[in-house]
C-alpha cells in the first residue's frame, strides 16, 4: 500500500509565471519522504543530530506533466521499489485532486554510516516501513 500525502501549491512554490517552479516538485516530494520516515518511527531532527546513519539522495529525476498554479490541491502517492541491502528507490506521483496525474519524480537513497561515510545495511525496521509501500 503506497502512503498518501496531501498538500496544497503555496504562492512561494511558484514563479514569476504563477506557475510551480520545477525544484520546487523536489522540496514537496521531501515533505512526503519526512512524513513517511517520521510516521515510521525515523524522527529526522534525531537522526541528524546523534542517530549513526545517514541516508542522502544519490540520485534524482522528475518528469513535469502539466502546469500547477497557487491553490492546486495535490494527493502525492509515493511507493518504494528497489529495496536492496544498502539503498531504495522512492517513486512520487503528484496528483490533482481529480486524480489526474501531473508529474513524477524518483529518489535513490543510500544508507551509510554517519562516521565513516560508508555503506551500512537498511535498518530492519525502515526495511519493513518500505516493504509495506513497495510497488
Amino acid at each position: 500500500m503506497a502512503f498518501e500525502y496531501q498538500t496544497t501549491i503555496k504562492l512561494y512554490d511558484t514563479d514569476a509565471a504563477g506557475l510551480l517552479f520545477f525544484g520546487n516538485h523536489f522540496r514537496i516530494v521531501h515533505d512526503v519522504y519526512q512524513a513517511f520516515m517520521e510516521n515510521s518511527g525515523f524522527n529526522f531532527a534525531r537522526i541528524i543530530k546523534q542517530g549513526e546513519m545517514l541516508v542522502p539522495i544519490v540520485h534524482a529525476e522528475a518528469d513535469y506533466l502539466e502546469p500547477l498554479a497557487v491553490g492546486d490541491e495535490l494527493t502525492i502517492v509515493m511507493s518504494a521499489t528497489n529495496i536492496s541491502e544498502h539503498s531504495f528507490t522512492l517513486n512520487y506521483d503528484l496528483r490533482r485532486a481529480d486524480s489526474t496525474s501531473v508529474g513524477t519524480v524518483q529518489t535513490v537513497h543510500v544508507t551509510v554510516d554517519r562516521t565513516t561515510g560508508k555503506k551500512m545495511p537498511l535498518p530492519i525496521s525502515l526495511r519493513e516501513a518500505l516493504q509495506k509501500i513497495a510497488g
